[in-house]
């Protein structure tokens, strides 16, 4: 029975351990150009289950983030999307409407 209980730990700590996180900062630019990049998450192998994409500085306008997510802001900005994502590419886009000002910082984690 004891041999049993250490086998089901074990294996539980194995299945547990499968989701690695890899994580990517997105390159400084300018806030009042279109931005668009390909993210290659390779190295993360095949067994991606969704992602995070961590936003947060300051903004003083408006910005369309993967043209879905509209950001309406004048200051601070700590904003957590999340979705399920089976790919290890990820595609970033950025587009502001009108002028923006500020410094925003883009994470992105794939788990």
């Amino acid at each position: 029975m004891k041999n049993i209980i250490c086998l089901i730990a074990l294996l539980c700590c194995i299945g547990c351990s499968g989701l690695e996180e890899c994580q990517y900062e997105v390159a400084q630019f300018d806030l009042n150009t279109p931005y668009e990049e390909e993210i290659d998450f390779a190295g993360c192998g095949d067994n991606i289950l969704y992602y995070e994409l961590n936003i947060e500085g300051e903004l003083d306008g408006e910005i369309i983030i993967k043209n879905i997510y509209k950001f309406k802001a004048q200051g601070k900005i700590d904003t957590l999307i999340q979705g399920e994502y089976y790919s290890n590419k990820f595609y970033f886009k950025y587009k502001p409407i009108g002028p923006v000002e500020g410094k925003l910082k883009f994470k992105i984690t794939l788990i």
